[in-house]
């Protein structure tokens, strides 16, 4: 399975948590080039299911 399919997995699974954020920040870290690239366009939909204060925790950590 690519990095991009297990991002695409990872936004399936609601709700999105602190631990939904560290993963998918791992994967785009792993991630090279156009994949890369193409994960990155996903984090809109994940900052987009987040609650106020899980997004917050994550600003916080530097995931979003």
């Amino acid at each position: 399975m690519t990095l991009l399919t297990q991002a695409q997995q990872l936004l399936k699974q609601t709700p999105y948590t602190l631990q939904t954020c560290r993963e998918f920040a791992q994967l785009e870290k792993r991630a090279k080039g156009q994949e890369a690239d193409q994960i990155a366009d996903l984090l809109p939909a994940l900052i987009a299911g987040l609650d106020q204060e899980t997004h917050a925790q994550a600003f916080n950590e530097g995931l979003v």
